[in-house]
């Protein structure tokens, strides 16, 4: 005598369970896949301002490469000066003007707006602090 399979659960209680197996499974691969997109998503490795040398490692030649700009504004009140630049390489930024923080507001005490100066800035903390200015003489 050869029994048959049914294709679907026959009894109420073995449907339900293969219901939730279902959900169970298809939750899970969702789950899967929005992890997977998210950690993509997330992931920032191409970024050239979070390609940093691994600790104990030499610094690159251009660690303290300086930066030409201008300064259209020091504020020192708030520490932070306003700096039309050129392409700052270490940071694989293009030229433009932007305000940054200097990490030590006593070197902006001689700064005025229109100062030709040379300047080596950072990324910490999320925000883009100068570590090092100077004024070229004009």
């Amino acid at each position: 005598m050869t029994f048959k399979t049914p294709a679907f659960p026959t009894s109420v209680h073995a449907r339900r369970l293969a219901s939730l197996a279902f959900v169970a499974l298809a939750s899970a691969g969702l789950a899967t896949g929005a992890h997977a997109r998210d950690a993509k998503a997330m992931d920032h490795s191409d970024h050239s301002m979070h390609k940093m040398a691994p600790q104990g490692a030499a610094a690159p030649a251009n660690a303290m490469e300086l930066t030409d700009g201008e300064v259209t504004r020091w504020n020192p009140a708030t520490g932070k000066v306003t700096i039309r630049h050129a392409e700052i390489k270490n940071l694989d930024m293009p030229a433009m003007t932007m305000v940054f923080a200097l990490r030590n507001p006593d070197d902006g005490a001689a700064l005025k707006a229109g100062d030709k100066v040379r300047f080596h800035a950072e990324s910490a903390d999320g925000s883009l602090v100068i570590t090092r200015i100077e004024v070229v003489a004009q």
